[in-house]
């Protein structure tokens, strides 16, 4: 048993290592017509230099975090550590189960983070952290995680001493409550981290005020987030629901674009939330946790799990643990159509956006976003299908330049 849990989690890391590779070998290959004006020679020599150090740290990173793993693992330092302390309290286990191994590895994560902000991110431009910032970001991050998954974790502990295998059901509804919450309260998470200012009265208001009217989408607020304390790169995001709707727009969008890309880039949100592809995405999301919880039925309550690792009864903290290395295939093919079906609204979203704008002005915003956030023009097919929710930029402008109807 041991032997497959071990075997499991050290194929699944290799084969993340094998899809890193795919993605260096595929550097070289000829950039298709409609993508080649994205970068100029120089700055596409940086990118990939840039590509390189990241490859390598990741490289590097993944590696320790290998062995970090395999050593609690293989040494049984889980029972090891947990005779040492003596727990006796039924939380305190389930706290130490989880937070052991984070504790090990949070120091390497720490340096390798530090590593790729302050000095790869910083040597490309894209780094505006401060230490302070950095390692604030850290502890509020690893606050809110332990908060969340200890505290779950613990409800389903007490819930299975109380109602034993029915905790399965209940606990489903507990998930899916949780993750209702996240996806429509996200932007109360985003204020620990980032500052929110008003877009100030202006051309840019007007036109966004303008494309929410002609699209029936009703805004409550529009703000811009200080994004370039932490970096340059672009992004911008709706969230909430009903007239509650809130548009953010990173900073560096708003500096970076000029008006009418900024526009074209809140269409194609918009564009996901009239179609409500958060919303049509979920039961997927829901049969996923539910496969979860139905492996949990199967495999927490298995002794020789607990025994092979050195306890001397069922330890069903553990056990939990466990359930994630056995997950993980399974998670990992089940990503492949969940990708599939992300990329599906990405085409669809960016219709919607050239319905709303012009094709010029889309495929625009598309290259800047690639080019001041050094996007991958030539990912491996491999690496695509199973990893990315975005189609690639050159399939994104084919795409585009396909819609019928569309203004150019």
């Amino acid at each position: 048993m041991k032997l497959i849990i071990i075997g499991i989690f050290l194929l699944m890391e290799l084969f993340g290592f094998f899809l890193e590779y795919l993605n260096f070998k595929n550097r070289n290959a000829p950039l298709p017509e409609n993508v080649k004006d994205v970068f100029d020679a120089e700055t596409y020599a940086k990118k990939r230099a840039y590509e390189m150090e990241n490859l390598r740290l990741n490289i590097i990173s993944g590696i320790c975090g290998l062995g970090v793993m395999l050593a609690v693992l293989a040494y049984n330092l889980h029972n090891f550590f947990f005779e040492l302390l003596n727990i006796e309290s039924m939380y305190l286990r389930v706290y130490f189960m989880f937070v052991m191994v984070a504790l090990i590895s949070l120091p390497l994560s720490i340096l390798f983070g530090a590593i790729k902000t302050f000095k790869i991110e910083a040597r490309y431009g894209f780094n505006k952290s401060t230490v302070g910032t950095f390692i604030g970001d850290i502890a509020k991050s690893q606050l809110i995680m332990g908060v969340l998954v200890l505290g779950l974790i613990s409800l389903f502990m007490l819930l299975h001493g109380a109602l034993g295998n029915w905790v399965f059901l209940i606990f489903f509804f507990v998930l899916v409550a949780v993750m209702l919450f996240i996806v429509f309260f996200a932007h109360f998470f985003s204020r620990i981290f980032n500052k929110f200012t008003p877009i100030e009265e202006g051309s840019l208001k007007e036109k966004i005020d303008a494309l929410a009217a002609k699209t029936k989408f009703p805004v409550k607020r529009v703000y811009s987030m200080d994004a370039s304390r932490r970096s340059t790169k672009l992004n911008a995001y709706f969230t909430g629901f009903g007239r509650n709707r809130t548009i953010v727009l990173y900073d560096t969008l708003i500096e970076t674009m000029n008006e009418d890309e900024v526009i074209s880039v809140l269409a194609h949100e918009i564009g996901h939330a009239k179609k409500r592809h958060v919303l049509v995405s979920m039961p997927m999301a829901f049969g996923i946790m539910a496969l979860l919880l139905l492996g949990a039925f199967f495999v927490v309550n298995q002794v020789p799990i607990s025994t092979a690792f050195g306890f001397g009864e069922l330890n069903i903290a553990f056990n939990i643990f466990v359930l994630m290395i056995f997950a993980s295939p399974v998670m990992m093919l089940l990503q492949i159509p969940r990708c599939w079906i992300s990329r599906k609204f990405e085409y669809a979203a960016d219709a919607y956006e050239v319905s709303h704008t012009s094709k010029t002005t889309a495929i625009s915003a598309l290259k800047k976003l690639y080019r001041e956030d050094y996007g991958n023009l030539t990912p491996h097919p491999l690496v695509v299908l199973i990893r990315h929710s975005h189609p690639t930029l050159t399939q994104r402008i084919s795409a585009i330049e396909a819609v019928e109807g569309a203004p150019d």
